[in-house]
């Protein structure tokens, strides 16, 4: 399925943990939310269209992260504005030429001094993590009256900025950062305090181009994995903090993964217009799909997952996002 009326790249996009439903979120200034059983057939080839349903407005500038409650009834968004919009998500039947209705976006989160480039949500606390070009991790609990709870921050001088964030799954008093130094830290979300570093920049080439566009944690593994700017994609041992298997995903820069829920998936997007699903266990790729047209050296920004329904999706920097069934 195409899902196309952006006007820029889409940077971001999360399925709905139970709907068949997508948010996508674009350079354009906007997010959007898609109803997937309301297709449309293509103009020209033999495949279906989906209309948006709802267009959510409020960042000044590109909208760079995003990620969905577990419960589904809210999503939040950062952006080059520096601010994360947290929205109550309308119904997927809604009528898409119904007035905008401003109780749609509850809140805003203001703290951060720069672009927020990664968002990641913790399923069970309703807790935020987000990362920043100012140089900090912050968490926060959306909704609370004061909801900034920490600021973790490393030397800016020797690490650069965090380039990714996530909950570590399978303890959820811990957290993973990556760095644009290639460093990546695991943090005690209580106390603040680096745990662990991961071997993640011993193990690049010698150019020095390994940087980590993104770091995700395993569902139930003490397992951390990496995409890099090198073409690899990385398996930590969350514990040791040591390298478990490495690999050339890739023909481009990896930009985006995801695992599925059961952790028994793995699934890349890539610059060389690609994402390859990839069996966790044997480390092989099962599929491979090429998909979006490159635009500017760039072409997949984000992948996903549908938490229960056979769909995975990827976003691009041509202005679409595509559903696969």
């Amino acid at each position: 399925m195409l899902v196309s009326s952006h006007f820029d790249g889409v940077r971001a996009l999360a399925f709905h943990p139970v709907e068949p439903v997508l948010i996508t979120a674009s350079e354009d200034h906007t997010l959007k939310l898609w109803n997937l059983q309301k297709t449309v057939p293509a103009k020209k080839a033999a495949s279906l269209d989906v209309e948006p349903v709802y267009t959510f407005r409020a960042h000044v500038g590109p909208v760079l992260c995003l990620a969905v409650s577990a419960t589904g009834e809210q999503c939040f968004s950062g952006g080059m504005d520096s601010s994360i919009r947290c929205w109550n998500i309308p119904s997927s039947n809604i009528d898409p030429y119904d007035s905008f209705d401003p109780s749609v976006l509850s809140d805003t989160l203001v703290a951060h001094r720069d672009a927020v480039w990664g968002l990641s949500i913790h399923s069970s606390k309703m807790q935020l993590l987000s990362c920043s070009a100012d140089g900090t991790v912050r968490l926060w609990s959306p909704g609370s009256k004061s909801p900034l709870l920490n600021t973790f921050t490393v030397d800016t001088a020797e690490e650069g900025a965090p380039t990714s964030v996530d909950f570590v799954r399978c303890d959820p008093s811990r957290m993973v950062a990556s760095y644009t130094s290639s460093n990546t830290y695991v943090f005690d979300i209580e106390t603040g305090k680096q745990v662990l570093k991961l071997e993640t920049k011993i193990n690049s080439d010698s150019s020095g181009s390994n940087q980590i566009n993104r770091v995700v944690n395993h569902p139930t593994l003490p397992l951390t994995i990496t995409a890099h700017e090198d073409r690899h994609i990385r398996f930590f041992d969350n514990n040791t903090g040591k390298i478990s298997h490495s690999m050339v995903a890739h023909l481009d820069s990896v930009t985006s993964l995801a695992v599925d829920p059961n952790g028994l998936y793995l699934l890349s997007g890539s610059h060389d217009c690609s994402i390859r699903l990839w069996n966790l266990d044997s480390k092989t790729c099962v599929q491979e799909i090429t998909s979006h047209r490159k635009k500017f050296d760039e072409s997949i920004h984000d992948v996903a997952f549908h938490p229960q329904k056979p769909y995975i999706a990827s976003a691009g920097a041509d202005a679409l996002a595509k559903v696969f069934v």
